[in-house]
């Protein structure tokens, strides 16, 4: 119960963040999404069965108020809790590593969404413009945000998740 409670205090911390300070201090065109690097942290140190549901929760909120279809962050957000769980429980022990391979993709999977999003609509747009001014930066700003969001994350999980005594 705890875990849900100090996870869902930081996921309004986080919004809060992203809507308030980080969504308003772009690099060229591109800016960082902390609740992509919050889903992907909270997936590699969750140790409960249902942490999907706060997930989806997250998500469908994300969906709710972005100005794209609600199925966009839904699923690349889903798709990046999953990949955090299968890393963390079958290929790699090493979670920043593991952060960084899920901020990438993860941030690849949705600005290809949004274009994807946009060419249906029948918008123009010029594939190399969006790549360097707006997918490139903000693959740059989600990987060194993923840094400290990863850290900060990681001692909230020793705090919601504690083990016995290192020796």
């Amino acid at each position: 119960m705890l875990a849900y409670v100090i996870v869902s205090l930081g996921y309004l911390a986080v919004l809060m963040l992203q809507y308030g300070a980080v969504s308003r201090t772009p690099l060229l065109s591109g800016t960082a999404d902390l609740i992509l690097l919050y889903i992907a942290a909270w997936s590699l140190h969750q140790q409960s069965k249902r942490f999907w549901i706060l997930a989806l929760i997250f998500a469908a909120i994300i969906g709710g108020i972005s100005i794209n279809p609600f199925f966009l962050p839904v699923v690349v957000y889903m798709a990046v809790y999953y990949a955090g769980s299968f890393i963390k429980g079958q290929v790699w022990q090493t979670p920043l590593l593991a952060m960084f391979l899920l901020t990438f993709t993860g941030t690849l999977l949705l600005h290809i969404g949004y274009l994807g999003v946009l060419f249906f609509e029948g918008q123009a747009f010029d594939w190399r413009v969006v790549l360097t001014q707006i997918t490139l930066p903000s693959v740059l700003l989600n990987m060194l945000l993923a840094i400290p969001v990863h850290a900060i994350v990681t001692e909230l999980a020793r705090i919601v998740y504690p083990r016995g005594m290192d020796l």
